[in-house]
């Protein structure tokens, strides 16, 4: 599929997680994406993390992507859509 506005090819990746992770690509870390879903790697002091809209950064590449695996006592599983581009995957 193309994004209209940038013309870029993209791919939409559905999984369950909780509904306050962000995915939004406003970070510097980069979207990565796992078997579980997705989670991001900071590249200035390598790690792989997850954004929470209502706690920051959390310390963990599958934390809030399942019950069992909560950071918090507001975890809210839904299913999650985020749109990536081919270039985000082949990186």
């Amino acid at each position: 599929m193309k994004n209209e506005e940038s013309n870029e090819e993209t791919v939409t990746l559905k999984f369950k997680g909780c509904e306050h992770l962000d995915f939004n690509p406003n970070y510097s870390a980069k979207r990565q994406q796992t078997v579980h879903g997705l989670f991001w790697m900071r590249e200035r002091s390598p790690q792989m993390v997850q954004f929470c809209k209502k706690r920051g950064r959390i310390n963990g590449c599958v934390s809030c992507l399942s019950e069992a695996d909560k950071g918090c006592n507001d975890y809210s599983e839904k299913e999650l859509v985020v749109e990536l581009t081919i270039l985000e995957l082949e990186s």
